[in-house]
């Protein structure tokens, strides 16, 4: 049985605003420290599912050399960026107004928002079995030419952030009632979406957000923290508040799967970015389980009060319905 949430977490989600969970005790093995984190965890998680998390282990200095890469791609010609136009795997370079993001798949929001993308995901090779038969969201990478390092320094980034990714998932699984290890088959082979974006600093953006309010698809979303503020987060009572920058902390996010694995319990935050004053750039890191690994709700997650919410449902097919419901097809991503 876990403990009760810490004083500090309560306090800070209690208010509304984004909790810090600090992993240094968690990662050095301490005694009673992984299921204090847990407990910290899922209070967070059922009553406002954003979060930051500080001593995480991944380099600063990776994160801040993924970034000036990054930038470095946004600033190449348009031309350029377009010879690796996003494919049907959702794997390329993602023009402006190429999307107008959805909160939990609702039509919502009607403004193409103002982003470009750099979207990658696990490399892969000509012969991997996925690729072969053409699975979808399991495609080859496109990397452009003329930025040099932009490859080593993002494949060495998605090293560090599964890693960092996978450290949580047994937090996740005492969270939800499970052993520590519940979660680690489904994620073997983990499907992760690193979404690199450029939020333009625009004078006139004529109502169009950076980003529009949505939740993410995933099981978990990190960001590593942008000097550059505008990310914002929906509260339960319904305000919407900026989330203040901590140096060196990653913004943790649930996403649509696992509310549908936890039937409910644990929360997806709405959120957005607003037009920032000057660019600023994002390495969101989506993580979630392997294609075939299906999200029946939890039997934890079940109960008199709370009866069964979601049918069974695939990620692969999860995801496939979120992309073509958020992304424009594909033509008219060619022609905008």
């Amino acid at each position: 049985m876990l403990p009760h949430p810490s004083e500090v977490i309560r306090d800070a989600v209690d208010a509304e605003q984004v909790p810090i969970l600090d992993l240094t005790a968690y990662l050095a093995g301490e005694a009673g420290a992984r299921d204090q984190v847990a407990a910290d965890l899922r209070y967070i998680q059922e009553n406002l599912g954003f979060y930051y998390i500080t001593h995480h282990g991944v380099s600063d200095e990776l994160i801040e050399r993924a970034f000036e890469k990054v930038a470095e791609f946004f600033s190449l010609p348009e031309e350029e960026k377009r010879k690796i136009i996003v494919n049907r795997h959702q794997l390329g370079f993602v023009p402006a107004k190429a999307s107008i993001m959805k909160t939990e798949l609702t039509d919502a929001n009607t403004m193409a928002d103002l982003n470009e993308g750099l979207s990658l995901m696990r490399e892969r090779t000509p012969d991997d079995p996925k690729v072969v038969a053409d699975v979808r969201f399991s495609g080859l990478n496109q990397w452009p030419d003329g930025v040099p390092g932009l490859r080593e320094t993002l494949l060495a980034y998605h090293v560090e952030m599964e890693a960092a990714a996978k450290r949580l998932l047994p937090l996740y699984a005492l969270a939800l009632g499970k052993p520590a290890d519940y979660f680690a088959p489904f994620f073997e082979d983990a499907h992760y979406y690193n979404r690199n974006s450029l939020y333009p600093a625009v004078e006139n953006p004529e109502g169009h957000q950076a980003l529009g309010a949505h939740t993410d698809h995933n099981f978990m979303a990190l960001l590593p923290m942008s000097a550059e503020p505008g990310l914002m987060y929906a509260t339960p009572s319904g305000d919407w508040c900026i989330a203040p920058h901590v140096s060196g902390a990653i913004v943790v996010n649930t996403g649509e799967f696992l509310k549908r694995w936890s039937n409910g319990r644990f929360l997806p935050t709405p959120h957005r970015v607003t037009v920032p004053k000057r660019d600023r750039y994002a390495l969101t890191f989506h993580y979630s389980p392997s294609d075939e690994t299906v999200a029946d709700p939890l039997d934890t997650c079940i109960g008199p009060d709370n009866p069964r919410q979601f049918e069974p449902k695939t990620f692969i097919q999860h995801m496939t319905d979120y992309i073509d419901a958020v992304y424009v097809p594909q033509q008219e991503m060619m022609e905008c």
